[in-house]
């Protein structure tokens, strides 16, 4: 990363995280100065069911006094987008973790006040890369008439990295010629401080640094000098005194130990300017590592700016081996072996002259992309091989991207500072006024065929499943599939939903050994069911048909989790004894859920009751049983007798509970509530069971061809509609339902059983009080007022309490809301809220 210090201002104030999370730092301003000192956060979020926005920014209040009001000249988010770097004007560096809600951070790391502030101030910063490989994704090729082949492949970043595999170091340099190292040790973060070069005058202190990484894990650190038009280059090698390991373990070392040193190299030194010869000056500077193809090289790209325009100059560092005689060899293995040091080569290459004044440059998608940012507030991708720019364009036969669907980003307006989204599809930009802008990607091709959906269907499956294999949030990504589908035929959505399936590797048609318990912790089952279910989210929080199968569908996998985790703590042993107390505090915890889950069942026999009274109604082209459609489908009926199969599984614990005279009072009320729970429905779980066990049987043996059943199980769960072929099945469950069910259900109370609070079909909100909502997590009343003590998904827009588990987790550690601490049942992020105006 690159910082440009001109004019006390800087060109990474802006940085978005991996998470989601964008943290920006305000510009000053002549009636307040001190506002630069701030540092705000903001995200994406959906309000209303169906529009997506920028979130109001919210102060991050440490930053200020922590950095004694000095003003924010960096910000860097870490490898996985969990540690954010504040760095300010002074060199004072911060770190600040996220951890829990998406808005809540909080301070790990400051270090010490510097005696002089210019000389220290740092220039050039980067997080170190993490040994994990990187996925990128292979075009998407035709084969038919809309279906696209889809792949991925692996690709290794270059070190040097921290030895623990989840531990954090960062370096960076400052103006008076000196590396700082941070690495985490343990917990706590250390510092070691390295020269680059001693007794530097003021006038040839740095004025700009960029490092990158080489392929022999070193970093190669470049710096520039204004006041004497200096370039430098040096190569960094940070060498550990502890092994690397692969597990869970950290590294052992003495606890006063330092675990790094480094070693520095000066490779380069030499006068540069604007290779046009137009009178502009070196503004930024960007090292962009090699890629893993064999022939790329490590780059620097020297930006030379005026008010008119920008000159980008290519800078490329060759590395050869030093080749000696074999003779040479053999006499230093004599005495002390040593490895040949390379000898660095720098080339300068060509160079381009651009007509508006660049702001920002960076690489992307593993360094095979280099984004740059104008004044004007365009943003120009560019590929790194040709430096060509990446166009809207339609190719209906192979999709690498959105510009290959006819995309491309929308004009904006002028600039202070642009940031782009990890996914690359949508921006943010500072404006002159310090507010911040969300522009994202939309069609700038016109095509006028039937089969303009198709390519574009495949470009955001392709960019919505590299994001999931990439632990990224897929938030803007959603957000360009909602807009598009409320602007294009009734198809799209499932052109959409299709094509991310077969992206991800995902089938509706399970195999017949699919593992219930396996199936339910997959990823991707989530991450399409959230996918699913907010594109089928509608204005006011309603949900379209295939909305519902998707909702439903989380909630159940809900239970289930939940279920896993409750049964497990109910049956271990507490070391330190209150044994009643856990288990107590655990079916507490649980009532909500049992509650929505008894209900449900009572949900889903109304309709199968009107399916007795009138078979007709029900095998219409236009009929919606949303209930009966959900027994048909196979994933939604896997999870219903996953569930099926946990409630008798609850009733079998509170009949063991009974039976021991000697349990602890509290938890035998808990018991006794979850046993009230399951016998109030209208509905007995064990008959209900019967029935969802013979219709799985006859699907699976009366319908054998798997492309027949993809195509139904596709046309039941995103249409919610019934095939044709399936009205035997239909019959069948009415005959089941009107022979076994019917006779045990009461009739009176079911007909009258309110199921609206379950909000499969919309949001439910409690209409007898203005302060009680219905906590989505834990499906119990909630107290709402205007404290930031309940979240809120940033997705889903579902709420729920927040809950401080410090203190708790050892007592409970199998307490299943542990699990959801971060993330929102539909896989997106919790935030803390108090603005009550998002409730609706």
């Amino acid at each position: 990363m690159t910082i440009e210090n001109k004019l006390g201002s800087s060109l990474s104030t802006i940085a978005w995280s991996k998470v989601g999370l964008i943290a920006f730092a305000s510009k000053p301003t002549p009636d307040d100065p001190a506002r630069a000192s701030q540092v705000y956060t903001s995200y994406i979020h959906c309000t209303g069911g169906e529009h997506w926005d920028i979130a109001k920014p919210q102060l991050l209040e440490d930053v200020s006094r922590i950095h004694d009001n000095a003003q924010i000249a960096h910000l860097s988010w870490s490898f996985f987008g969990v540690e954010l770097a504040c760095i300010d004007a002074s060199g004072r560096v911060s770190i600040f973790l996220h951890n829990g809600l998406l808005n809540h951070l909080s301070c790990v790391y400051q270090s010490p006040s510097p005696t002089d502030g210019f000389s220290a101030g740092i220039v050039g910063f980067k997080w170190l890369n993490m040994n994990k490989p990187i996925l990128l994704n292979n075009p998407a090729t035709r084969q038919g008439d809309k279906q696209f082949h889809y792949g991925i492949h692996k690709v290794s970043p270059f070190g040097p990295w921290h030895p623990h595999p989840t531990k954090q170091a960062c370096i960076g340099v400052i103006r008076s010629g000196k590396v700082k190292f941070w690495y985490q040790q343990d917990v706590l973060y250390h510092e070691i401080v390295q020269d680059l070069e001693t007794d530097l005058l003021p006038e040839d202190y740095y004025n700009i640094a960029s490092f990158g990484s080489d392929r022999d894990n070193k970093l190669i650190l470049v710096v520039y000098s204004a006041t004497r038009h200096i370039l430098k280059l040096f190569r960094i090698s940070i060498q550990w005194k502890v092994l690397a390991t692969g597990g869970g373990n950290p590294p052992q070392s003495k606890p006063d130990a330092e675990w790094a040193t480094i070693q520095v190299k000066r490779i380069y030194s030499n006068e540069v300017y604007c290779p046009s010869h137009i009178q502009r000056e070196l503004t930024h500077l960007e090292v962009v590592s090699p890629t893993n193809h064999p022939e790329s090289r490590l780059t620097v790209y020297a930006v030379h700016s005026s008010d008119k325009g920008s000159t980008i100059q290519k800078i490329e560092v060759v590395t050869l081996p030093i080749m000696l005689h074999s003779n040479f060899h053999a006499l230093g293995l004599r005495r002390n072996p040593m490895p040949d040091d390379p000898s660095d080569i720098v080339q300068f290459q060509d160079y381009h002259d651009l007509n508006k004044r660049l702001i920002g440059l960076s690489s992307l998608y593993a360094d095979n992309i280099i984004c740059c940012t104008y004044a004007d507030g365009s943003v120009e991708m560019r590929q790194r091989l040709t430096f060509a720019e990446m166009s809207p364009q339609f190719n209906p036969q192979s999709v690498h991207n959105l510009y290959d669907a006819g995309f491309g980003f929308p004009d904006a307006e002028t600039a202070l500072e642009i940031c782009i989204s990890p996914n690359m599809v949508a921006f943010v930009l500072l404006n002159a006024t310090g507010q911040l802008k969300l522009y994202y990607m939309r069609p700038i091709l016109k095509v006028e065929n039937n089969d303009a959906s198709a390519p574009i269907a495949a470009a955001i499956a392709l960019r919505h499943t590299l994001a999931c294999y990439s632990t990224m949030t897929s938030d803007d990504i959603i957000l360009i599939a909602s807009v598009e589908s409320l602007s294009r035929p009734a198809d799209f959505q499932e052109s959409v939903l299709k094509q991310t399936h077969r992206a991800i590797g995902f089938s509706l048609d399970l195999p017949k050994d699919v593992q219930a318990d396996k199936f339910l912790v997959l990823p991707s089952l989530q991450k399409l069911l959230s996918l699913q279910a907010s594109l089928g989210t509608l204005s006011g929080w309603r949900r379209s048909p295939a909305g519902v199968m998707a909702w439903a569908s989380i909630n159940l996998r809900l239970f289930s989790f939940a279920l896993t985790f409750t049964l497990k703590a109910t049956h271990q042993k507490q070391a330190g004894g209150g044994e009643g107390e856990v288990k107590g505090d655990t079916i507490m915890t649980f009532l909500g859920l049992a509650r929505w889950c008894i209900d449900f069942l009572a949900y889903l026999n109304q309709d199968l009751f009107e399916l007795g009274r009138n078979p007709d109604k029900f095998l219409k082209p236009d009929s919606l049983s949303l209930p009966l459609i959900m027994l048909l489908g196979a994933v939604p009926r896997l999870l219903i007798r996953y569930t099926l199969r946990g409630l008798r599984g609850l009733e079998q614990l509170i009949a063991r509970n009974n039976s021991k005279a000697d349990s602890d009072p509290f938890t035998r009320l808990a018991y006794q509530q979850l046993d009230e729970i399951l016998r109030s429905g209208p509905v007995q779980v064990g008959t209900f069971e019967k029935l969802v066990n013979d219709v799985d049987n006859f699907m699976r043996t009366n319908f054998q061809d798997p492309a027949e059943r993809l195509g139904m199980e596709q046309s039941l769960f995103f249409n919610a509609k019934i095939p044709v072929e399936l009205h035997s099945v239909v019959h069948r469950i009415r005959a089941v339902y009107l022979q076994r069910i019917k006779p045990e259900v009461d009739i009176p109370s079911l007909y009258f059983y309110p199921t609206k609070w379950l909000g499969i079909t919309e949001r439910y909100h409690v209409e007898e009080a203005d302060d009680v909502e219905i906590d989505g997590l834990r499906k119990q009343l909630m107290k709402i007022d205007d404290r930031p003590a309940w979240r809120r998904c940033v997705r889903c827009g579902s709420i729920a309490t927040i809950e401080d588990l410090t203190n708790t987790y050892n007592k409970l550690p199998s307490m299943w809301t542990v699990a959801f601490q971060r993330n929102c049942i539909c896989g997106s992020s919790w935030v803390r809220c108090s603005d009550r105006s998002l409730l609706k």
